[in-house]
């Protein structure tokens, strides 16, 4: 029987992120919770860009671990994870991009394994997780992607969506790893933000922005001249 992994899946902050704008309602600006709009609430909200993003397949959306996709993307991915979800249309000077709402909660982990610091007891949530353990026989049959019940902001996936990404060439998704049906699961280290370590790790993420803007091209140069855009 072959092995399971179990990975974390987002957009990765190395190429940048975008978010909602604010809207306008009733004569005051309003920020926009994505979160919170039901679907046939649902409007073309203008897009913020970071200055830093780049022009790739999958971008970091608003916060957490959510995402969009373009259109080349979306292709690939809908057959695969339409059931999981909903892709929710937004749009970039003329460009329409796709957030990805993912709706699907799937309970596949083996509870008083898990390491690190609950929320709360009596409802399982997790403020961090550091080590995760899973029921292989529950992630066999697991969905392309899912939040998990512990961090209902994560998605988690196993090698059916990692390797149907990696193998297309589309860029901008990230899978870190998690957990391994042999050898159990990893250790989870969460990166300081204060001191020099996280410094250093800032410094890293600075020389990473300026390697993908040499090789993709930023996103806000190419759709500047277009309505709508705006600078985080």
């Amino acid at each position: 029987m072959s092995e399971i992994n179990v990975y974390r899946v987002s957009g990765d902050l190395q190429y940048g992120r975008i978010s909602p704008a604010a809207r306008i309602k009733d004569g005051k600006r309003q920020p926009v919770f994505p979160n919170d709009i039901a679907l046939e609430d649902w409007e073309l909200y203008p897009i913020r860009l970071s200055k830093f993003t780049t022009d790739v397949d999958f971008i970091l959306y608003y916060a957490g671990d959510d995402f969009v996709v373009d259109e080349t993307a979306k292709a690939l991915l809908q057959p695969l994870i339409q059931t999981c979800g909903e892709f929710r249309p937004v749009k970039v000077g003329e460009r329409l991009y796709w957030w990805f709402k993912c709706t699907t909660l799937y309970d596949c982990t083996v509870k008083g394994k898990i390491e690190g610091r609950i929320a709360l007891p009596e409802s399982n949530m997790w403020s961090e997780v550091n080590r995760w353990v899973f029921d292989p026989s529950r992630l066999r049959e697991a969905p392309a992607i899912f939040h998990p019940y512990e961090m209902k902001t994560r998605f988690l996936c196993t090698d059916v969506l990692k390797d149907v990404v990696e193998k297309s060439g589309l860029v901008g998704l990230t899978f870190q790893h998690l957990w391994n049906s042999t050898t159990g699961g990893e250790w989870v280290k969460w990166p300081p933000v204060l001191g020099p370590i996280a410094a250093k790790l800032g410094k890293e993420l600075e020389d990473k922005w300026g390697k993908n803007k040499k090789k993709y091209g930023l996103l806000y140069d190419k759709l500047k001249d277009k309505e709508g855009i705006k600078l985080i």
